[in-house]
């Protein structure tokens, strides 16, 4: 089953107020609504142009697949692309035990792809 899940981005890009920010992203209060809490059954192409252009995202960002049974479950089956694991990224503790050169290199690479 394809989902819309905005939490997942949301969290990345530092949104703290989802719904708030959906409405002053130009959604009504009760697609915004339903749109922060994944409760979507169907959506307009536009809204998801929408979304994709207030999160500087893809399609692929914003939903994600779950396979129904088992005949869907194939590992070359197209949809696996969108397909979440659940992975807990730590990356304060990471950061934490890297020398001071390597932070310095990942600042580089940061501030040239801003």
């Amino acid at each position: 089953m394809v989902k819309l899940n905005l939490n997942r981005i949301f969290k990345a890009r530092g949104i703290e107020q989802p719904y708030r920010f959906l409405v002053k992203g130009g959604f009504v209060s009760f697609t915004a609504h339903k749109y922060k809490n994944g409760k979507v059954e169907q959506m307009r192409l536009d809204h998801i142009e929408q979304l994709c252009v207030l999160l500087n995202c893809t399609p692929n960002d914003i939903f994600e697949w779950t396979p129904n049974d088992l005949l869907d479950d194939r590992n070359d089956h197209p949809l696996q692309k969108i397909r979440r694991q659940e992975k807990k990224i730590e990356i304060g503790k990471l950061l934490s035990k890297m020398p001071l050169q390597k932070l310095e290199e990942i600042e580089r690479m940061l501030q040239s792809v801003a």
